[in-house]
């Protein structure tokens, strides 16, 4: 490498000096055969000239006397002369007398001086001089004595007299061949490249020898710095250089002794932090070892947790489940209007517990980083908001309150539509409840709106507007925290678990939507939020119209507004008064009579009893049917007499449906008016359920006599089992055409006890429901796999269980069919054992190893997406996408292999519903795990699919 290095050196030292010299060489070169070549050419030229020039002074006498012998000798003498071809004559007239050799006509008229030209491409040089006679004057010839020379006579023989006349005799024409120019010159060339040949070599040769004299210096400079930088500080020192570089040298030798005693102390350091990182290394094993003790409590402790909320679950839907139920049979007794409203408040305020419930649930979910699975139904949307302000309306907060709870449906909302009801209603309840919580006076109201998406798509906007007292900004963050409150010193006086805002926070999301909100302290607050729904192919039929005319008394003007836009649909005239004179004056003097009055009280006592007052007036002096609007059910008590003039009673809020049918029967007092929910079905819904033997197990009586109410009216046959034991002891003794089978029991729980029930011959396909309290998924699809074909969350209600029934009884389905409907897009048991060599063994392993990573990899997809962080993100993905792929997971590969894909390309841009596809197909996998009919060793997927092994 040194080598290498110290050769590139030398080479562009000699290239820098040589190739200056050799530009040098070249350029004398050339001016050398220039130069040469250019005065070859002028002697050429000079020696033709001259000849010619004098043959023609020569040829005087031989053109005047016209001796052709002289001029034929004198063409001859020419030929003789180096380089001359050709010789011609002319007279004067310019012809031609005599020529020899290589002729070229002359070109244009023959010149008065000599001139020179060359022809034929160079390859001839042309002279032409012209011939003259010149006169001597006689006295000069006569004078002079003969034996003496005449000067006159010589100087004009030899061309040197300057004759006053001269007489044109002719032209001479010499040719001359440039071949000997033309060879000279390439002799100039060979030799002038032979110069600068040998000059070059002498050249490159002195130039190489000074460039490694130069560079030798430099060459040591790079050695010694080398040898520096491996560390042999003692040869670079040593290393010889020239005076002029005494400086470099000297800062040389300081440099490598400076790094000398660096190394030292490095060497020093880094012995110490060794032993530092050993001593550490002992203490991170430790630690690791806690963490792991740590994490493994942890998720025994999550373990416990979810236990727990199971068991609770259990314990407190389980009587609620029978107060629902004897709750639904008071509905359908002939009740006083008071005994229908307290009946109607049972009813809410246990929905409003189980809500409670479900949102404890739900925050287990949300806290384990789980999606919330969401169900798609045809629901009407309007009666949903309605239902839910009328429920929220029975609460202690509300009836304590001079508040009024008001829907406000834009036009643009269609009654049906599609998509989780209750989930929809958990979020109103929260969210309402909690303007009820901090509002003491008022309103709240509730606007919805929607806008079309795409053809089957819609956008539901719903706003919850209060008067209460407000929020600080700074507040507003705390808001979706867990069991947080946006101010502690109110925590008596606004009890509640702190789930709610968190839980409808997520559940917006998983809709689809956005939550916000505006608030200014005591103004109130407006929380918004955006969530999307399916569209619905049913409708609701218009109300007819009542065309009644009526009076209408409410005090306050909230609701003044609501009632109006209400009665203003059904087609009811009406006069609104504010007070009690009011009230008489327009009854009295009103030019066209009512038909129905409409009395609205307060929450005070002196309200009730104008109101009473106002009732029986009505009915004594004006036999006037009267609806009574009122808010707080407690205070119907105080006047009950008074009240029982009234033709129906009513509670606000009231819905448009509800108004609707206590205006329409004003003019039947005897009759009592039900609410929508308690209305009978027909005797012939569920004939077809007539004659059925079913057994029902159960641990509390309460629950079985419940069901009995229930069934024993369409004529189903029912057989009691208040343990698991119990239940199988029965099955063998009789055929069963369903059992209804309680999860949690004592010395035999329900999933066993259906295992054992599997066993027997005659119920491998006899439909198996589960009856629980028990509300989480795993433990959902646990059921499912003991071999249980469905499962009833308690508390049900009639109308729920019969369906159900006549779902399991009237259709071909069975436990194969169900278990094959469930695995069919999720997981391949085929394809699984087909990685694996048939070998149920490893196919297992690989399944179980792919869900233990997937447990450990969930928290980290969320924790990378939260962050967003592709690369650790597509890593995850990519490494579950692999593994997935051997595991036989069809569903969970196809959207591993659509997220990654979106991922590499787009990046985060629009992934949220890729990503929550992938979540949702991972939690869907973890679901199905205990359905997976894993065959025997000595089976095959297809003998043991109708029957999961354990």
């Amino acid at each position: 490498m040194r080598s290498s290095s110290s050769s590139d050196l030398h080479f562009k030292l000699w290239k820098a000096i040589f190739l200056p010299v050799l530009g040098i060489l070249i350029c004398s070169a050339a001016i050398l055969y220039v130069v040469e070549a250019l005065d070859n050419k002028e002697q050429f030229e000079y020696i033709n000239r001259y000849q010619a020039e004098q043959i023609a002074n020569t040829s005087e006498y031989a053109l005047l006397f016209n001796d052709r012998n002289l001029i034929s000798s004198n063409i001859h003498g020419l030929l003789r002369q180096q380089d001359i071809v050709g010789v011609s004559y002319f007279n004067s007239q310019g012809d031609l007398i005599d020529s020899v050799g290589q002729i070229e006509a002359p070109q244009g008229t023959l010149p008065n001086q000599a001139r020179s030209y060359y022809q034929d491409d160079i390859s001839q040089y042309i002279t032409i001089a012209p011939i003259y006679y010149a006169n001597l004057n006689n006295n000069q010839l006569s004078e002079h004595p003969f034996n003496e020379p005449n000067s006159a006579l010589l100087a004009d023989a030899i061309g040197l007299s300057k004759t006053p006349q001269q007489e044109l005799l002719g032209w001479i024409q010499v040719s001359s061949s440039t071949q000997r120019l033309s060879l000279d010159n390439i002799m100039i060339a060979l030799l002038t490249l032979g110069y600068l040949v040998v000059a070059t070599l002498i050249c490159a040769i002195l130039c190489w020898r000074y460039a490694a004299r130069i560079s030798q210096p430099w060459l040591n400079i790079t050695k010694s710095l080398s040898l520096i930088t491996r560390g042999d500080y003692e040869t670079a020192n040593a290393i010889r250089l020239p005076s002029y570089l005494n400086t470099t040298r000297e800062a040389l030798t300081y440099i490598s002794e400076r790094l000398k005693n660096y190394r030292t102390e490095l060497e020093n350091e880094i012995n110490q932090i060794t032993k530092e990182t050993r001593e550490n290394s002992v203490l991170l094993e430790e630690k690791s070892a806690q963490l792991h003790i740590a994490n493994k409590e942890a998720m025994e402790s999550n373990r416990l947790k979810t236990q727990f909320l199971a068991n609770i679950s259990h314990e407190v839907r389980t009587p609620l489940n029978a107060i629902l139920g004897y709750s639904n049979l008071l509905q359908k007794d002939n009740l006083c209007p008071q005994q229908q409203v307290y009946v109607d408040t049972i009813a809410q305020s246990t929905n409003d517990l189980l809500a409670t419930i479900g949102n404890i649930l739900d925050f287990s979910k949300i806290e384990a980083g789980k999606m919330v699975v969401l169900e798609s139904e045809d629901f009407n949307i309007k009666d949903t908001i309605d239902d839910v302000l009328h429920s929220l309306a029975s609460t202690p907060f509300s009836e304590a309150k001079d508040i009024d709870l008001i829907p406000n449906f834009n036009e643009s909302l269609p009654d049906w539509v599609k998509g989780d009801k209750t989930r929809l209603r958990q979020i109103l309840n929260n969210l309402v409840g909690n303007a009820i919580k901090f509002t003491h006076k008022g309103s709240i109201q509730v606007f919805a709106s929607s806008s079309q998406l795409s053809a089957t798509e819609l956008d539901v906007r719903i706003e919850v507007v209060d008067t209460g007292c407000g929020i600080a900004n700074e507040k507003l963050s705390q808001l979706f925290k867990p069991f947080s409150q946006v101010d502690s010193s109110h925590t008596r006086s606004y009890a509640g678990t702190g789930l709610g805002l968190v839980i409808t926070k997520k559940l917006i999301e998983q809709m689809g939507g956005s939550i916000a909100v505006n608030s200014e302290l005591e103004r109130g607050s407006n929380f918004y939020f955006n969530i999307r729904l399916q569209c619905s192919h049913k409708s609701s039929d218009a109300l007819p119209p009542l065309n009644q005319h009526i009076i209408v008394y409410e005090p306050g003007s909230n609701y003044r507004e609501y009632l109006a836009s209400c009665l203003t649909q059904l087609s009811v005239s009406h006069d609104f008064t504010s007070s009690v004179e009011h009230f008489m004056t327009s009854l009295h003097n009103s030019k066209q009579a009512y038909q129905a009055a409409l009395i609205c009280t307060g929450i005070t006592q002196t309200d009730a009893e104008e109101a009473a007052e106002l009732t029986h007036y009505l009915a004594q002096r004006f036999q006037l049917p009267t609806l009574v609007l009122s808010k707080p059910s407690s205070h119907l008590t105080l006047h009950a007499q008074q009240y029982q003039l009234a033709s129906r009673l009513a509670q606000k809020p009231i819905s448009l449906k509800r108004l609707y049918a206590a205006l329409q029967n004003l003019a039947q007092p005897d009759m009592l008016i039900a609410p929508p929910s308690a209305t009978q079905p027909e005797q012939d819904t569920w004939q077809h359920l007539s004659g059925l033997h079913m057994l029902a197990v159960d641990d509390t009586a309460i629950n079985l006599q419940l069901l009995g109410h229930w069934l024993e009216p369409h004529n189903i046959h029912l057989s009691l089992a208040y343990s698991g034991q119990q239940a199988i002891d029965m099955a063998q003794q009789q055929q069963f055409d369903l059992i209804l089978m309680d999860i949690q029991m004592p010395n035999m729980d329900g999933m066993e006890a259906t295992k054992q029930l599997r066993k027997l011959e005659h119920y491998q396909e006899t439909p198996i429901i589960a009856l629980t309290a028990h509300a989480l998924a795993q433990e959902q699809q646990s059921i499912l796999a003991s071999g249980m074909n469905a499962y009833l969350t308690k508390p049900i209600n009639e109308e729920t269980l019969l369906n159900t029934l006549s779902e399991w009884c009237s259709t071909n389905k069975n436990l194969t069919s169900q278990v094959e409907e469930e695995l069919s897009d999720v997981f391949d048991v085929e394809k699984a054992l087909s990685m694996a060599g048939n070998r149920v063994a490893a196919a297992k392993d690989l399944f179980d190893m792919l869900m233990q990573s997937l447990s450990e990899d969930r928290r980290l997809l969320i924790h990378h997406f939260e962050t967003q962080d592709l690369d650790k993100l597509i890593a995850t993905v990519h490494r579950i996408h692999g593994a997935s792929k051997y595991s036989g997971t069809i569903e969970l590969t196809k959207h591993a292999n659509f997220l990654e894909t979106h991922l590499k390309e787009l990046g985060f841009d629009e992934v949220e519903e890729v990503f929550d596809d992938f979540m949702a197909s991972l939690e869907h996998l973890e679901n199905i795990q205990t359905l997976i009919p894993w065959p025997q060793a000595s089976q095959t997927p297809t003998q043991t699919a109708a029957h999961p092994t354990n």
